[in-house]
């Protein structure tokens, strides 16, 4: 730390709303999650990850989906989720009465993987998929998995009416413990003599 220092109002200790930060986290996390065997790999099927639940608008593309599609924002769903929309497929998510329901249901508008498009509902639905694979709330499995070996012990993380914690944002953090997400990645994933995110996962998310 070359600077440590704090303008009103901020004060020292102080946590921020991170915003869309919290989508990198989200990525480590998927990334731990595999490294720990309790997701197969990122070409599983996202309908994999939601057995027994029906999905509108079901046909051949949105059965291609992969854990891998929603990882790179390139699911082919019409989500209407950015700033272009206006965010209005955000509030709609979020005006519904099942978030990853509404996600799921949505009608595909090209084929999965072929385009980038902004959206922070399949990000909602990879804290879903924490969920489901590892049974303990996404909170939970970041604070043993990934927050605590970094010594990060005070999180703020809001969550849906369902009880998920939000994977497309509403995370606090302290600015030194930011700097230490990013000194992990920096490290290739190692923190001391202990590897928290696998190299490979930090080599492929940094890749243009």
């Amino acid at each position: 730390v070359v600077l440590d220092a704090y303008f009103y109002p901020f004060l020292k200790g102080q946590k921020h709303i991170i915003h869309s930060c919290t989508k990198s986290i989200m990525s480590a996390l998927i990334g731990i999650a595999i490294d720990n065997g309790y997701i197969k790999s990122v070409d599983q099927p996202m309908t994999d990850f939601f057995p027994g639940k029906e999905f509108a608008n079901m046909d051949d593309l949105k059965k291609s989906i992969t854990l891998e599609n929603l990882l790179m924002m390139a699911s082919g769903l019409k989500c209407r989720d950015s700033y272009l929309y206006r965010l209005e497929g955000l509030y709609e998510m979020i005006n519904s009465s099942a978030w990853a329901q509404y996600v799921l249901d949505l009608p595909m508008a090209e084929p999965p993987g072929e385009k980038f498009e902004y959206c922070n509902g399949v990000s909602y639905l990879l804290s879903v998929i924490i969920q489901n694979t590892t049974k303990m709330k996404t909170l939970d499995f970041a604070r043993k998995h990934l927050f605590e070996p970094l010594g990060i012990m005070d999180i703020g993380w809001e969550t849906s009416p369902q009880g998920i914690d939000i994977g497309y944002g509403e995370m606090w953090l302290k600015p030194h413990d930011m700097a230490k997400f990013g000194w992990l990645y920096l490290n290739k994933g190692r923190w001391g003599n202990k590897q928290i995110i696998p190299s490979s996962w930090v080599d492929v998310s940094a890749r243009g």
